[in-house]
């Protein structure tokens, strides 16, 4: 007999979100030390390394991690309040935590990324990014602020605390340009909630279909990576409470766990091998991209999984992230796996992982690769006939250091990580919790304030009711029966 929806596991949740900050971190590794690792090969004539075969290379090559995190957005989001609707037909109590999860989750997300942003700018003003700014990877140097005068970049410091919630723009830390959208995109799964709530269960089920549908047929920017992860979360989180759901996932759990979750992943995985740049220097990138973007070879159309006038190197994760969500939510031993105590311990520091890493990526582990002082360099001035010059950048010490500033950078992350939980993360929480009480009424019930707010008569402090004259003031203001 099948568990009560109630008792189901949903830990694989922290597990997965442990597994995507690994792979965020493995990826910004990989563009700082090892770029070609995003290309299928080193150069056209070569053969591929074996990180750069299809499957093997998903880890390195990235455009995974933000899509998981908008799923599990979705999902997390969704769960509590349809478990209140499903399981004690609560709506009313369902809609009081959708309010509630609205008001919790900006300054979950702003206060966080705002103190990460200001220790950023704290290293900027001592030099902390000069090897960054110097050294020859192209992508840290356009990750890395440079160096300004204390007062500009004090108001560099302010402007990027606005605009990245306006045009996710933060010169202090870029990574920090998922914040708004994954924001927005719990905004999306909170009013999808409060508009369906209230309808019966195939057609809160069409909705969210509708929803996938209307994503995935947008081609506008991050729509595919966003908009349609976020409702398959939704979605799922829909059917993680419906019984008959959960019964029949049981009842055929061999089939689903040994065939159609392998059967999903390899698909997915194969499209989301899809590399980053040069897919005509191998074969079978070559045929993956006539397959997805111009199966006629004339450009005349797109594919299903990439309609022409998208991002196929987004939506090919996109894919692939979708396929390893359905194959994890219909196997209970993929759920059994993720839900060890090492990926959730690694689940439940991933947030901070994901402000943390950048930074100590660009300065430690820059410092190990390439030296502190980021010297000798000197800006490239001009040629006689007036032509610029190429600019000479500062070369990696050697493979042993870009080894050692892996397991530096990795250790310090994950130590930095735990302190900001422990510290950081916690005081932001209370002081969540703290805006939280004074702003809303009691869970139980409502409180003085908030009745008298309301003009609703109550008890005074000796259990007595209001003067006849005040009760009938209030009263002239109720409408008649």
């Amino acid at each position: 007999m099948s568990k009560p929806s109630s008792q189901r596991n949903i830990k694989w949740v922290e597990g997965l979100r442990g597994i995507t900050s690994v792979l965020v971190i493995t990826t910004h590794l990989a563009r700082a030390l090892d770029f070609p690792l995003f290309w299928p090969a080193d150069k056209p004539d070569t053969p591929p390394r074996l990180m750069q075969l299809p499957y093997l290379r998903i880890p390195y090559q990235g455009r995974i991690g933000v899509p998981i995190f908008a799923f599990l957005t979705g999902f997390v989001c969704a769960y509590k309040p349809l478990k209140l609707a499903y399981q004690h037909s609560n709506v009313p109590a369902s809609l009081k935590s959708v309010a509630r999860s609205a008001f919790r989750r900006p300054p979950r997300l702003m206060l966080p990324a705002m103190i990460a942003t200001i220790f950023s700018f704290i290293l900027s003003c001592f030099g902390a990014y000069t090897a960054s700014n110097h050294c020859d990877s192209f992508w840290v140097r356009f990750d890395a602020p440079e160096y300004l005068p204390f007062r500009k970049n004090v108001r560099r410091l302010f402007k990027s605390l606005l605009t990245t919630w306006t045009n996710t723009d933060n010169q202090f830390d870029k990574h920090q340009w998922a914040m708004r959208p994954l924001l927005v995109g719990a905004f999306q799964v909170y009013i999808v909630l409060a508009a369906t709530v209230g309808m019966r269960f195939k057609y809160r089920i069409l909705v969210h279909v509708l929803m996938i549908a209307y994503w995935l047929m947008n081609v506008g920017a991050l729509t595919e990576t966003f908009g349609a992860s976020l409702a398959l979360g939704t979605l799922l989180a829909e059917l993680a409470q419906h019984r008959p759901t959960q019964n029949f996932i049981t009842k055929y759990q061999k089939f689903f766990t040994f065939v159609l979750a392998p059967m999903l992943l390899l698909i997915g995985g194969w499209v989301g091998s899809y590399p980053q740049e040069h897919e005509d220097w191998t074969e079978w990138s070559q045929k993956l991209h006539n397959w997805l973007v111009d199966p006629e070879g004339d450009q005349s159309r797109g594919s299903f999984i990439v309609p022409k006038g998208s991002n196929v190197h987004r939506r090919a994760s996109a894919f692939f992230i979708h396929c390893t969500a359905i194959s994890i939510f219909v196997s209970p031993l993929f759920q059994k796996l993720l839900s060890h105590r090492w990926l959730l311990w690694l689940g439940h520091h991933s947030f901070a992982v994901y402000l943390t890493h950048g930074t100590i990526l660009r300065t430690v582990g820059i410092w190990v690769t390439y030296g502190i002082s980021g010297q000798p360099w000197e800006k490239a001035g001009t040629n006689e006939d007036g032509s610029p010059m190429p600019q000479e950048w500062v070369k990696p010490k050697s493979r042993s250091h870009k080894m050692l500033a892996i397991m530096m950078f990795t250790a310090l992350t994950y130590m930095a990580a735990w302190a900001w939980m422990k510290w950081v993360d916690t005081a932001c929480a209370r002081a969540t919790m703290w805006l939280e009480n004074r702003v809303f009424d009691d869970e139980d019930n409502e409180d003085r304030a908030g009745l008298a707010e309301k003009g609703i008569p109550v008890l005074n402090g000796n259990g007595i009711l209001p003067r006849p004259k005040e009760t009938i003031r209030v009263e002239r203001i109720l409408p008649p029966p």
